[in-house]
């Protein structure tokens, strides 16, 4: 038996699969339309099924999914089944700004608005767990300690007031990055670039009907994406975590270098610049209409990102 079944709608589908595979990696079952839902088997029979065998049901709110006609009895069913919240069958989740309806409104939800990836994780595994939600950490006191009140010194001491009163200023002093914060760097990086391709490709197929996409995540550590135009695949790629000579890299491949095996197209490397981690684009010459848009010897996560998502999509272009 699953312990959730997400409902969404085709407009949430990036957020419904984000959350998917977040709460896989944290070892839930999952039943989500996009990876079960396969082709030939009957729409309504099949969430019908979800709603029934999973412990859970998980709203993706947004105004699209409060107007769709879908929707509502896949979660109507999670609250008939539970109406006063005890096992906490419908957990609501706000991807955009929408204000919840009626019945919903006296079920707690979880906010992911305005928030980064790491930020929405721990929200997110927080929110469906099943433990009281008490701090690790005693919180700070939150009155007001009375400060004593001295007697100021009837004596006079230079040195003590002139400690006082200096305020010289603190040189930024540099210092070199661990081998575990070039790691985490590389890691978040690759995460970044993932996530970027990922969003990039749902985009793109919602902003043209004669366009479809194949996003798949290999491993941890290997992407490969997809793009078709009326069925003919015209963009493919596949980026992973390793570079030429060592770990501390991220690599990309197109076209006919996309087998496991090949070759790689551009690798990003591990650069330190006055202090801090950025990615050199070891194959840019400068020369290309995507590398004049960036200065690829000092890219940072964001910046790489696009620099390899701008790559891809180019023979759109042409």
């Amino acid at each position: 038996m699953a312990d959730f079944f997400i409902s969404y709608t085709f407009a949430d589908k990036a957020w419904a699969e984000w959350i998917g595979f977040v709460l896989e990696e944290e070892g839930f079952a999952v039943i989500i339309q996009a990876w079960d839902f396969r082709p030939g088997s009957n729409f309504v029979l099949e969430m019908q099924k979800a709603a029934d065998e999973a412990e859970r049901t998980i709203m993706v709110l947004s105004p699209d999914y409060l107007k769709s006609q879908f929707a509502s009895p896949e979660w109507a069913a999670a609250f008939a089944a539970d109406p006063q919240g005890l096992d906490k069958k419908l957990v609501p989740i706000i991807v955009r700004d929408c204000q919840a309806p009626g019945l919903l409104r006296s079920v707690v939800h979880i906010s992911l608005l305005n928030t980064n990836e790491p930020a929405a994780r721990a929200l997110l595994t927080k929110g469906v767990s099943a433990k009281r939600a008490k701090p690790s950490q005693r919180p700070d006191f939150p009155g007001r300690a009375k400060s004593p009140t001295h007697k100021a010194f009837p004596g006079t001491s230079t040195s003590n007031r002139n400690l006082v009163a200096s305020s010289a200023y603190m040189p930024n002093i540099k210092r070199a990055a661990t081998d575990v914060e070039k790691r985490q760097f590389i890691k978040r990086s690759f995460e970044v670039i993932s996530s970027h391709f990922h969003s990039g490709l749902t985009s793109l197929s919602q902003s043209n009907a004669s366009i479809e996409n194949d996003f798949e995540p290999n491993t941890a550590t290997e992407f490969t994406a997809e793009i078709f135009i009326h069925g003919k695949s015209v963009c493919r790629c596949r980026v992973w975590r390793g570079g030429l000579h060592s770990q501390d890299g991220i690599s990309y491949a197109e076209g006919s270098t996309v087998v496991i095996g090949g070759g790689s197209n551009e690798t990003l490397i591990l650069q330190e610049i006055d202090g801090e981690l950025r990615l050199s684009a070891l194959m840019a010459m400068g020369y290309s209409k995507t590398a004049k848009l960036f200065d690829t010897r000092r890219l940072t996560q964001k910046e790489a990102a696009d620099y390899l998502w701008r790559r891809f999509v180019e023979p759109l272009e042409r």
